[in-house]
């Protein structure tokens, strides 16, 4: 949601406009909860892609959903048949180093400082 809001931000900024934060929150929400409902993974607004999509002329949400749904029939009709020969392990791998390499490590020295149940929380 942090990450939403955020790219909410910084695309109001580039194309001097104003986004509702709320709705973004309620919308985003009720998606995830939904796509959870048919074992689906949930999202979020990227900054890269929101990015992109500016820079290439794109104002409207329409043109993010455009991109999207390309990207996925891209991915289904030609990388579906070398995606499937990878093990999962390698995915795994993969992900588990992306996760690593954008963890914030120095969060774990404010462990200490922290009362017990955030701590809990944040683990």
């Amino acid at each position: 949601m942090i990450e939403s809001l955020l790219t909410l931000n910084l695309s109001d900024e580039i194309t001097q406009s104003r986004g509702d934060g709320n709705r973004e929150c309620i919308a985003q929400g009720t998606a995830n909860f939904v796509i959870g409902l048919f074992s689906g993974m949930g999202g979020c607004a990227m900054i890269g892609q929101s990015l992109i999509n500016i820079s290439s002329g794109a104002r409207h949400r329409l043109f993010g959903i455009i991109a999207s749904l390309l990207l996925l029939l891209v991915f289904i009709m030609s990388g579906a048949p070398i995606i499937e020969q990878l093990p999962m392990a390698a995915l795994t791998g993969v992900m588990i180093m992306v996760a690593m390499g954008t963890f914030e490590w120095v969060s774990l020295r404010t462990f200490g400082k922290m009362p017990t149940h955030d701590v809990i929380v944040k683990v």
